[in-house]
C-alpha cells in the first residue's frame, strides 16, 4: 500500500524517504515506520510474541518434568 511521501529520521540520523508504511533504514538496519503509532503496536506485538513463546517453553518444560522424568526416575 502506497502512502504519500514522507521524510523520516531514525533514530541513529539518517533521513530516508518513505512511502509505506514501514520501511528499514540503510544506515543502522532498524525498522522505521511512517505513522508513530505503528511503532508503537509493533513493539506491543514484539513484547506479546516473547511472552507467547516463553509461556509455550515453560509449558513443554512442565510437561516434560511431571509426565515424563517424574515417573521414569521416581
Amino acid at each position: 500500500m502506497r502512502l504519500e511521501a514522507k521524510e523520516i529520521t531514525c533514530k541513529c540520523g539518517h533521513t530516508l524517504m518513505i512511502d509505506r508504511s514501514s520501511d528499514w533504514c540503510a544506515k543502522c538496519a532498524k525498522r522505521v515506520f511512517y505513522d508513530p503509532k505503528d511503532e508503537r503496536f509493533n513493539k506491543i506485538n514484539t513484547y506479546y510474541m516473547y511472552t507467547v513463546v516463553f509461556g509455550v517453553i515453560f509449558f513443554l518444560t512442565y510437561v516434560f518434568v511431571e509426565l515424563i522424568a517424574t515417573p521414569v526416575l521416581g
